[in-house]
């Protein structure tokens, strides 16, 4: 029985370890994300194996997860090009990190280091970002990642949780963590600034109007968004005026995601029920350039991929796919929308604060396949999980009331 107990133990804590590593490293480094969700799993599923028990539960989000797969099983079935499609549904794994965090986050406390840890890390990366920017070795901050739109998604969700850190702190017995949690918040807004991307930077704002409790602070950041907006307008005319915060030439990029998305409505009506398969986009959207089409892009070599989650998931997974996409989204905000009305003071933070990444994260993705980003996507996976385990812990403490 001891020998029992001690393996039970031993498996409990390597999964606790795993998690750890699986969310120090999410904004460093996505193949320790990966080994580290599988290290967890292994050890997890061990561990109801020693114990002849299931211990996992039913979750809201099942049966949305449960279609989205099986959409994805018929585009592939369907697919023009089976085998490729095929191996794309190892994206699915990293889904798989919803209820490894839901499953394995048992006390508010954990909830509360795991946070912090996520954000520690994001911070520190932003600290290494911002060196390699001051000293011209990066025209955007990019931090340990390749892409400066993949930073600044990562900055954008850290930065929101970052937010409800703040409003928990200064809303109860966190007091030691009230300075911290004002640093850590400053320096990944400045973070996210420094990628310049724009998208992400309206994903931040959307995502902290959704966490206001009035319409009239809503109506403040809404406005800030608007002034926003208007300078992106003038910086697009006049790059001299943007000040380093613009990259490139916008006009040109809006340009290209105008054409882009013009020819997806194109492979749409071609593919409208189970789409392309998920597959890549280059030669196939190649095929369906205008002379207007190649006039923009003049022969720069087109991504395989659409900048707008919701059109990219239509042309490749069909209008069926787009329905359980669209679906996995309202089951998400139907959750959080229930724990926000707890009376547990820290799920009501929390449940507001996901609400407000999974937001930043849809805005961001009208124009960036942020879905399809796995170190972005992994993000706001981890991010749901803790939802799963808020509202399980809600359940156990309203069990043990009654």
């Amino acid at each position: 029985m001891m020998n029992k107990d001690k393996a039970v133990n031993f498996l409990d804590q390597t999964t606790q370890l795993a998690m750890v590593g699986f969310v120090a490293s999410l904004p460093v480094s996505i193949a320790f994300t990966q080994s580290s969700l599988f290290v967890g799993w292994v050890a997890w599923l061990l561990k109801c194996l020693v114990e002849k028990k299931w211990n996992g539960f039913k979750t809201p989000l099942d049966l949305a997860v449960g279609l989205f797969l099986v959409s994805a099983l018929l585009s592939t079935a369907f697919s023009l090009s089976p085998g490729e499609s095929f191996i794309s549904l190892k994206k699915f794994y990293l889904l798989s990190a919803v209820y490894f965090i839901g499953f394995n986050v048992k006390s508010p406390a954990r909830l509360l280091e795991l946070i912090k840890l996520f954000l520690l890390m994001t911070v520190l990366t932003g600290v290494y970002g911002l060196v390699m920017f001051g000293s011209g070795y990066q025209p955007r901050l990019l931090a340990a990642q390749g892409m400066a739109m993949t930073s600044g998604g990562i900055f954008m969700m850290a930065g929101l949780l970052a937010v409800a850190w703040c409003q928990y702190s200064f809303t109860s017995v966190d007091k030691p963590n009230r300075i911290l949690s004002l640093i850590f918040s400053g320096m990944l807004f400045v973070s996210l600034i420094l990628t310049r991307t724009v998208s992400s930077w309206f994903g931040f704002i959307a995502g902290v109007s959704a966490s206001l409790k009035t319409w009239r602070k809503r109506a403040v950041v809404l406005g800030l968004a608007l002034v926003m907006l208007a300078s992106v307008v003038i910086g697009v005319k006049n790059l001299r005026w943007s000040f380093m915060l613009f990259y490139g030439n916008k006009s040109t990029s809006w340009d290209m995601r105008l054409s882009m998305w013009r020819m997806g409505g194109d492979l749409i009506k071609e593919h409208p029920v189970l789409g392309t398969g998920m597959v890549d986009l280059g030669l196939l959207l190649k095929a369906k350039m205008t002379p207007a089409d190649e006039l923009v892009w003049q022969n720069i070599p087109i991504g395989g991929h659409l900048h707008n989650n919701f059109i990219h998931i239509a042309v490749t997974r069909g209008l069926l796919g787009l329905t359980a996409f669209i679906f996995i989204w309202v089951s998400i905000f139907a959750m959080l929308i229930k724990l926000i009305r707890s009376k547990s003071h820290i799920t009501v933070i929390f449940a507001r604060g996901i609400f407000s990444v999974v937001i930043g994260f849809l805005i961001n993705g009208l124009a960036e396949w942020n879905f399809g980003d796995s170190e972005v996507v992994t993000i706001l996976w981890f991010v749901a999980g803790l939802s799963l385990s808020i509202g399980h812990l809600e359940k156990i403490n309203e069990n043990h009331t009654k």
